[in-house]
């Protein structure tokens, strides 16, 4: 057996051995949402994520009227901080907060009253490139969004995992 054919065969050993514990890389695993139906109110970019994120999972259908849960996201807001500046005085890095209030109702239920998400990340700043530094922040932005609706639906998972464990 050759050098090349050796590699390849341990790459096949150790991914076979991988997926077969069960391994998957975040996001590409098979979908744990506990309801078949849900609906999204709210008119906010988070709120946007998790439609996206729910019409992605398998066995998730989208439905305002019938729907086994209703997330209502009721506001967000980002901010923008200075961290640190350097010897002139000018600022050299910028933190950024997004805050995520939400509600969630099963049923009758009322699973999350006052959901409450904070977020934050750190950016460097330059001053010779301002425009670039602003897409940036906006980057930041639209994955701090991404990470929310992620979290939110977490959550409802495991209290759906609570309310049904003995």
């Amino acid at each position: 057996m050759g050098k090349p054919m050796l590699k390849a065969f341990i790459s096949l050993l150790l991914f076979g051995l991988l997926t077969g514990c069960g391994f998957h890389l975040r996001g590409t695993g098979p979908g744990t949402f506990p309801y078949t139906t849900a609906h999204v109110l709210g008119d906010t970019g988070v709120a946007y994520q998790l439609k996206q994120s729910l019409s992605t999972l398998p066995g998730v259908t989208l439905s305002a009227s019938k729907a086994a849960v209703s997330i209502n996201v009721t506001s967000e807001s980002s901010e923008q901080k200075v961290l640190t500046v350097n010897n002139a005085g000018r600022v050299s890095e910028y933190r950024l907060f997004y805050r995520v209030n939400y509600s969630v109702r099963a049923g009758e239920n009322q699973l999350i009253e006052n959901g409450k998400l904070q977020l934050n990340r750190d950016y460097s700043y330059d001053e010779n490139n301002s425009l670039g530094k602003d897409a940036e922040a906006s980057l930041l932005i639209a994955d701090m969004q991404q990470d929310a609706a992620q979290q939110i639906l977490r959550r409802i998972s495991a209290l759906a995992k609570l309310k049904d464990a003995p």
